[in-house]
């Protein structure tokens, strides 16, 4: 096997091709930096995920986390990753020099992370949320805070995670029953438990910051129920030794108050612990006393505030590890097809000549061209969204900035469900171009399926999303996120209107598809009773994403139709391959959401009227 991963030039024609990655450079915070200092960061993350962090994934779903008296081993591969991925300086590729970062572009940061992801989607799931994390403690913690933790976050010296569901609430985050009570010095303590916390607990670095969704007690002992009464807490596994520590200078003292209860046995990603974790218990008795310590990150009841602003980086990050896991899924799949060799040319015989490579079956090269316009799409739009965390920080104008935030609260959702969705069957695919060989062990594809599978639950569900997207974005009072959506697909409509061939008849496929998607969303709007504006919020968010990945194969293939009439040799090669999967997903894919668009324009409400009782 050749190829085993992300593809470095679709990389370098998405970040410099057509996200022009190096347009930012005119900015005040990126002014010192040139495409070398790109180059050489991917460089690295290249070599880590193909010499690092993929020979120990196999081992990571091998030698599964456990729990032992103390917290929960891990095996000793895994600290050999994370500690080359800190030596690597890779943790902080985004973050202000002053705190010992690159400086780099989000959209840098974040094409690093599909790299280790393709590597090993465990060992990641303990290192991205710190990225997130950082940012939430940055714009938010009081200085003191911020200064202690900020450093070993960034310095790989600690993990980060969210704890936010619970047992009993799920993702109905308004029975939230962890509570946080006052102490004289101004800390709290916090008694409750949370569940499906990856990264929950380990060994592997000195330290776990937990950022815990909790309500806090008031004078009488009660807690106030709804979302507006959750307040967020920095609460870490072990206590400062310094009461009052020093910039970074946070080191490990005693054991605090929490503790895994429990470890859930995964499908895939085995080796990320997802733990139950009790805050509160008595475990440990930091200070002599039960209660987990903690410090109030920003405002008191502004937890949903916080963790709503986190939500889009997570959401891409999780989006980025579906199609980087797809993505490698297709490679190791279109190594196999072009060394196979199994049958031959229809009306050959085996008197005629030798059997032929399997990538040249039309049904191979199908299932290869499904495989790779759903993973460069997915990959193209996380990507992009990461180009719009850069603008929303940047952009020059505050209208600039409020644009790019509309539309990563509009499409960071749809990056997250369609990738984990789409790169799923991606994988399924992959395992299919190998036939029986793709269902065992000897390779790495029904792994990265079933690490893959994750990722269609995990930081909210398809439902979840969906409704959120449908509720929060679409059917509010103001859904700028969707008419400045409308205004990109116009725009780009626009320059293919310009052209000849191809592009044009997409644009008026798209251009149909967008007055349609136009229209639902207007029906919905009017629609008076909740219920039914919410039944199909799924059904729309799998049409909407299929329609966002439409616009950005247009968006590409405007880039490679120019791109391949000076080209040679391979890179012709790779701008015709990237026109064939934009017209493969125009003429196979985006026909597929034609039953659902019409559902959506009739309000069909079979699902919702159906009695529990006749199941």
């Amino acid at each position: 096997m050749k190829r085993s991963m992300l593809s470095r030039r679709d990389l370098d024609f998405l970040l410099h091709e057509w996200l022009d990655v190096q347009s930012l450079c005119d900015r005040a915070r990126f002014a010192s930096l040139r495409r070398d200092h790109f180059d050489a960061v991917l460089a690295q993350a290249s070599q880590l995920a193909r010499g690092c962090l993929a020979p120990a994934n196999r081992q990571l779903d091998e030698q599964e986390p456990r729990l032992t008296a103390e917290d929960v081993w891990t095996p000793p591969v895994l600290s050999e990753v994370m500690a080359a991925v800190r030596d690597a300086g890779l943790l902080a590729v985004s973050q202000d020099r002053a705190l010992g970062g690159m400086q780099l572009p989000v959209l840098i940061e974040k094409a690093v992370t599909a790299w280790l992801f393709a590597g090993s989607a465990a060992a990641t799931a303990y290192l991205y949320p710190s990225q997130a994390g950082s940012r939430l403690l940055q714009r938010h913690a009081g200085r003191t805070l911020a200064s202690a933790w900020l450093p070993l976050l960034l310095k790989g010296r600690a993990t980060c995670t969210f704890c936010i569901s619970e047992p009993q609430a799920g993702s109905s985050l308004s029975d939230i029953r962890t509570r946080a009570v006052r102490q004289p010095d101004g800390s709290f303590r916090l008694y409750g438990n949370k569940m499906w916390i990856v990264g929950g607990d380990h060994a592997v670095t000195d330290n776990i910051v937990h950022l815990v969704l909790a309500r806090i007690e008031d004078d009488s002992g009660d807690i106030m129920p709804g979302v507006e009464s959750l307040s967020l807490f920095l609460a870490p596994k072990y206590l400062p030794a310094d009461p009052n520590p020093a910039e970074g200078a946070a080191e490990r003292g005693e054991r605090n108050d929490i503790a895994a209860a429990g470890i859930y046995p995964q499908m895939g990603q085995r080796g990320a612990t997802s733990c139950l974790l009790s805050f509160g218990e008595g475990n440990h008795l930091p200070q002599g006393q039960a209660g987990a310590v903690a410090w109030l990150v920003g405002e008191e009841n502004a937890g949903m505030a916080l963790v709503n602003e986190a939500a889009p980086e997570i959401q891409i990050d999780i989006g980025l590890s579906a199609a980087a896991l797809g993505y490698a899924g297709y490679s190791h799949a279109l190594d196999y097809a072009r060394e196979r060799h199994q049958g031959r040319f229809p009306g050959m015989n085996s008197q005629v000549g030798g059997q032929i490579p399997i990538i040249e079956h039309a049904d191979i090269k199908r299932m290869l061209l499904i495989q790779k316009s759903y993973v460069e799409g997915g990959l193209a739009l996380g990507l992009w969204c990461a180009r719009l965390m850069d603008e929303a920080d940047t952009a020059e104008t505050s209208t600039e900035r409020a644009r790019a935030r509309d539309l990563l609260l509009l499409l960071a959702p749809v990056a997250k469900s369609w990738s984990a969705h789409n790169g799923l069957i991606a994988n399924s695919l992959a395992i299919q171009v190998l036939g029986c060989y793709g269902y065992t062990r000897d390779y790495p594809v029904e792994q990265l399926y079933r690490d893959n599978r994750l990722n269609t639950i995990l930081e909210g569900t398809h439902g979840i999303l969906a409704l959120e997207l449908m509720r929060d974005r679409l059917l509010a009072d103001d859904f700028m996120g969707f008419q400045r959506f409308a205004h990109e697909v116009e725009q780009t409509l626009g320059r293919a209107a310009a052209r000849c061939g191809d592009v044009r008849h997409m644009a008026v496929q798209l251009q149909k598809y967008a007055e349609r998607f136009g229209w639902v969303i207007n029906r919905m709007r009017q629609e008076p009773e909740a219920g039914r504006r919410l039944a199909n919020a799924s059904l729309f968010m799998e049409a909407f994403g299929h329609y966002v990945i439409a616009w950005i194969w247009l968006e590409q293939a405007l880039v490679a139709e120019v791109a391949y009439l000076s080209a040679y040799g391979s890179e012709r090669n790779f701008y015709a391959g990237k026109c064939q999967a934009a017209r493969f997903f125009y003429q196979h894919e985006l026909p597929r959401i034609e039953p659902q668009l019409t559902q959506l324009e009739q309000m069909e409400m079979c699902a919702l009227e159906m009695q529990s009782a006749w199941f």
